[in-house]
């Protein structure tokens, strides 16, 4: 071969080699096509639980970090069980002599509310102990003896029980040597005019120091220096008393004393508090208390708040809170409740409120009792309409028939009714029908749970959530847009089928599919790589949605044979039970594998299944002693809201990723050209032991909301970046902003371990971009992309 044959052949052989490259890279493109089908029309954006506000579990949300007023506490319960007669009924949910004596103080009551004898009330005669053949076996269960004769239910009716007159008894914690001096105690019947309750706190310190301690926060969750402000009201009561507000360290900052008077006065302090450090991450919490201490003499004190200067929002909750809540712009926000409660109670902010129990295992009295909450609904309702999303405050499992028809007033009646009125003096005189979007009501939480915390706290028997949405729907203040929520389990299609059409008058019905609930030493022995385990992890959610024997495809069915929409009160990883170890656990939680795992799991059930309202568990706390397992790093996605210092799981990340464009309707999308796909092998169904499930790699979520457009690429290939061309009528107006979370490693997280976050996410604008043109989705990663129409 002469020499410019050989150039010749070379040319030849590369442009041959370019054209199969090319052909190679066609191939491996996915061509994107939006449709104007519309799949779910009115989408809301991803919500989110709120929680608690307890210092030990991550959270710093409201202003008021101590908020005591020393009242009692409400006791409420709903039990059921298989024996009825005219006399009374029985309880499969034995009850404690403690809560014996205080149903039979004279005070427990009850109501019916099922059966033809619902609605009857009474006082608790007595609680005695009955014989009852259960499953071929003679059991003991306790009775509750009527003072009415009724027509017996069926078995399995509800009986609601209570004793609210304790809320006037007080409540403090036990004396302890931390915590509280043992010279401190509740007084009943003197309290300030105009102050809520009946009880205040009683230091006798004529002959040494008496103390309570109140927790703020850690410093990792909050910031705690600056200016506290102090209040409370003080007595005299004998000798020459004086009070002071003492920070946990002398060295932390100043302190505060006031010499009480012989009449009630209220005082305010201004402390600085400016050398708590900062934390070092390595268990070093710097948690700032502050001391109430008294010398010289006996004093009543009331009403004790404490709060750091410096927010500027008008709502309860801390600036940091609310940007933290902007960042995630949530649909719905929910709060979970159980038992014990009342609707009044319910609405007012903590400062006006009592405690409530329905735990068997709480003990009735001062220095016992249920729990306070750290904020009230009517504060939730005014977050909610700070930030233009929508209110899912749970109503108290233990509801009278009277209080839904409150609550309904409460909602949107005018200030001259008695809870339109109690709305307008909480600082809102308009109805929340008004200003709100959708206003979403539960019952409880979880009153199919049969676990400790969840036991006696609802009911979800015959006739009383049917006889509440009926009462509620009957009001004249009701609208469409309150929205009442039935909840069931997700993993249970069997017991939603029964409970479906006990409420066929519910708008949605609640689910908390929780994904992988178990991982064992033979699960973590079959998968050898990290592939290997996120490839199953995310299998998981997407065979349970598609395969018949899945428990949200048979949910789906379930709601459509019942014609009820679904909704999800709660969603996240739950991977708290089996025998295999605690890391792969947390590897899954933390990561941004299990961000993405989270984040297309609840946008699948928004496609397939068309639930529109999905709330994430949840904003805060950083991990969950499970049984025999140790720390899981659940359920919390913000690991903290402190400012300047903020850190989000990526589940956070990825749902608020997601919210950017989620707006309007959900429309079809067609993937053409390439279809990569991958093979998840594990355990789906215990049932069916080991198997392989084939699903899509590359997923798509569009969004038409008028002129706007959104698409959503989720890429589930844990090794090769994904080329999508995007396809859609119209031509954009202007460049397209983009969202990409993405991370070098699939096991990459943000914990307090990591000295910068690894997962975060990268705004960008696509300039030029129209129809056709092309992204390229990372392996493990996320982007969303919104643009104009012109």
């Amino acid at each position: 071969m002469t020499k410019p044959s050989a150039n010749l052949f070379s040319i030849l052989f590369a442009f041959t080699a370019l054209i199969a490259a090319d052909r190679c890279a066609a191939q491996n493109v996915t061509t994107v096509r939006i449709t104007d089908e519309v799949l779910v029309p009115d989408c809301d954006r991803l919500g989110i639980n709120l929680g608690g506000d307890a210092y030990y579990s991550g959270a710093a949300l409201v202003k008021n970090r101590v908020r005591a007023n020393f009242e009692g506490t409400s006791y409420r319960q709903c039990h059921f069980g298989p024996v009825w007669t005219e006399n009374g009924c029985s309880t499969w949910f034995g009850v404690p002599d403690a809560w014996r004596e205080l149903l039979l103080d004279g005070n427990g009551r009850y109501t019916i509310l099922s059966g033809p004898s619902k609605g009857t009330t009474g006082v608790i005669r007595d609680i005695k102990k009955i014989d009852y053949q259960h499953q071929g076996k003679t059991v003991q269960q306790d009775f509750f003896v009527l003072d009415k004769v009724i027509e017996p239910t069926d078995a399995n009716g509800g009986i609601l029980v209570e004793n609210l007159s304790r809320i006037n008894e007080g409540k403090l914690k036990k004396p302890h040597d931390y915590w509280m001096s043992d010279g401190v105690a509740i007084r009943n019947g003197d309290v300030p005019s105009g102050s809520f309750g009946v009880s205040a706190m009683h230091m006798d310190a004529a002959n040494k120091r008496q103390f309570i301690r109140f927790a703020t926060h850690y410093r990792r969750y909050g910031e705690l220096n600056g200016l506290w402000r102090v209040r409370f009201w003080a007595k005299r009561l004998a000798g020459n008393p004086v009070v002071a507000f003492i920070p946990s360290r002398d060295e932390w900052g100043e302190s505060g004393q006031v010499t009480p008077e012989d009449k009630w006065q209220q005082h305010e302090l201004t402390l600085r508090v400016d050398k708590v450090p900062e934390p070092d991450f390595s268990g070093s919490t710097q948690h700032l208390t502050f001391v109430l201490a008294a010398d010289g003499g006996s004093v009543l004190i009331d009403d004790v708040e404490a709060w750091l200067e410096g927010d500027t929002n008008p709502t309860a909750f801390r600036d940091d809170c609310v940007n933290m809540l902007r960042e995630f712009e949530p649909g719905v926000i929910r709060q979970l409740q159980m038992g014990g409660n009342t609707l009044r109670n319910s609405l007012m902010p903590p400062i006006k409120a009592h405690a409530f129990a329905s735990q068997k295992s709480t003990k009735p009295g001062p220095y016992d009792g249920g729990r306070h909450a750290a904020y009230g609904l009517h504060q939730l309702y005014e977050l909610c309409e700070h930030l233009g999303c929508d209110p899912w405050y749970c109503l108290p499992g233990t509801l009278h028939i009277q209080e839904i028809k409150d609550f309904m007033e409460y909602l949107a009646g005018p200030a001259d009714t008695p809870y339109g009125r109690l709305r307008a003096e909480l600082g809102h005189p308009q109805p929340w029908t008004k200003t709100l979007g959708a206003i979403h009501v539960e019952f409880g939480n979880e009153a199919w749970n049969n676990a400790g915390p969840y036991q006696l706290g609802g009911f979800n028997g015959e006739d009383y959530w049917k006889d509440l949405i009926a009462a509620a729907k009957a009001s004249p203040y009701y609208t469409p847009k309150i929205i009442f929520h039935a909840g069931g389990q997700a993993a249970n299609s069997w017991l939603n089928g029964g409970l479906m059409p006990k409420v066929p008058n519910a708008d949605r019905f609640g689910l908390a599919p929780y994904i992988i609930q178990s991982l064992s030493k033979e699960d973590m022995g079959r998968m050898k790589t990290d592939d290997d385990f996120f490839r199953w992890a995310f299998a998981w959610p997407i065979w349970r949605s598609n395969d018949p024997d899945g428990a949200m495809h048979q949910n789906e069915q379930l709601a459509r044979e019942n014609n009820m929409e679904l909704s999800i009160y709660e969603v996240n990883h739950h991977i708290t039970h089996g025998d295999g170890p605690l890391e792969p656990r947390n590897r899954l939680t933390t990561s941004i594998g299990g961000g993405l795992n989270v984040c297309n799991g609840m946008l699948l059930m928004l496609k397939e299944h068309h639930i529109r309202a999905q709330c994430l568990f949840s904003l805060v706390q950083h991990s969950y002693n499970a049984h025999g397992i140790g720390a899981v790093r659940l359920w919390g996605t913000a690991l903290t809201m402190r400012k300047d210092h903020e850190r989000y799981r990526p589940t956070f990340l990825a749902c608020a990723t997601a919210n950017r464009v989620i707006g309007g309707s959900l429309v079809q999308t067609v993937h053409e050209g390439a279809n990569p796909t991958f093979v998840g092998e594990g355990v789906f169904s215990r049932r069916r032991g080991v198997e392989k499930y084939e699903a899509p790699a590359l997923w798509s979520y569009a969004f038409d909301d008028g002129n706007s457009r959104g698409l959503i690429l989720i890429n589930l290939d844990t090794q090769q970046p994904r080329p999508v061309d995007v396809s859609f009528e119209g031509e954009a107006a202007a460049p397209a902003q983009c969202w990409t979370l993405t991370a070098d490693q699939i096991t990459a997280n943000n914990e307090f371990e990591q000295p910068e976050p690894q997962v975060q996410v990268r705004e960008s604008q696509l300039a030029g971009f129209q129809s056709g043109s092309r992204v390229t989705v990372p392996p493990f990663s996320m982007m969303a992309l919104r643009w104009q129409l012109k």
